[in-house]
């Protein structure tokens, strides 16, 4: 089994001081390196929340989030932002590319955000365009593309510093049914050819079942974490016809069967 990557720890957050509002209760999992999983719960639940406490973007008020090793409870603001850096990659519903340059440069802003040169950027800003079949479009703005591209992009911007785990907040919310299928499959792809780790935040059931693990948020609460049955038996097989006795086969003597003597046998359909 690969490593616990993303540990939560009877995470909980409050807002308010007077008046307080408890948005997210106990909650705790373990997430595997490579791991491919979805956190449904429909608006208000607490899933957005969580996302954010997960993603280091907001601290719990109670709890702990221990990201690849590293126990954040106690880092300071520029620390979590490092490990945010480092580990963890960010793809929204909405794409949040800067309108005023284009593909490559939006694609290049977290190396660039980290100091690396564009010059040691590029070359693997190309080959993760190229990945998600952008390749040609470096030097288009980004207003010049259509709804999917733009969260292809988005996609590969989140992929430039390798991260461990992308964490994507209802990615396909804004996309139509063939781009919503298409961003899923790249998701699948990456997944299985660069072993990230997938958390998908969604109040789509249609969108979590298709990911092997879901936590569902309820209330605050993880009200339950289960394995996609459905995922990992796939759809069922369809049966087999069955073989009639090959040349060489040996076949015991045996009655056959009475047929009532107004029916007629009709071959079975076909398969």
């Amino acid at each position: 089994m690969a490593d616990v990557l993303l540990h939560a720890e009877d995470l909980g957050k409050t807002y308010g001081a007077v008046a307080k509002t408890v948005a997210l209760t106990a909650v705790s999992f373990d997430l595997q390196g490579g791991e491919f999983a979805s956190i449904i719960g429909q608006s208000g639940s607490g899933k957005s929340t969580l996302l954010n406490l997960i993603g280091l973007l907001d601290t719990p008020t109670t709890g702990r989030v221990v990201l690849n090793g590293h126990d954040t409870a106690a880092a300071s603001r520029k620390q979590r932002a490092t490990l945010r850096n480092d580990f963890i990659g960010f793809v929204f519903q909405f794409h949040y590319l800067l309108p005023e340059f284009s593909v490559l440069e939006n694609v290049l802003m977290p190396g660039r955000i980290a100091g690396v040169s564009v010059a040691d950027l590029r070359p693997r800003a190309e080959e993760v365009l190229a990945l998600l079949g952008l390749e040609g479009l470096e030097g288009k703005g980004a207003n010049d593309l259509s709804g999917g591209q733009k969260q292809r992009v988005a996609i590969a911007r989140a992929l430039m510093n390798r991260p461990a785990l992308l964490l994507a907040d209802e990615p396909t919310g804004n996309l139509d049914t063939v781009n919503t299928k298409a961003v899923y499959e790249l998701f699948r792809k990456l997944n299985r050819e660069l072993g990230t780790a997938f958390m998908i935040v969604t109040h789509d059931r249609s969108v979590a079942q298709q990911t092997d693990r879901i936590l569902e948020v309820q209330d605050g609460r993880l009200l339950q974490d289960v394995r996609n049955s459905y995922i990992e038996a796939g759809p069922a097989a369809e049966a087999e016809p069955e073989r009639g006795p090959a040349a060489g086969d040996v076949v015991p003597d045996e009655e056959p069967a009475l047929e009532p003597e107004t029916s007629s046998v009709e071959p079975p359909p076909s398969v």
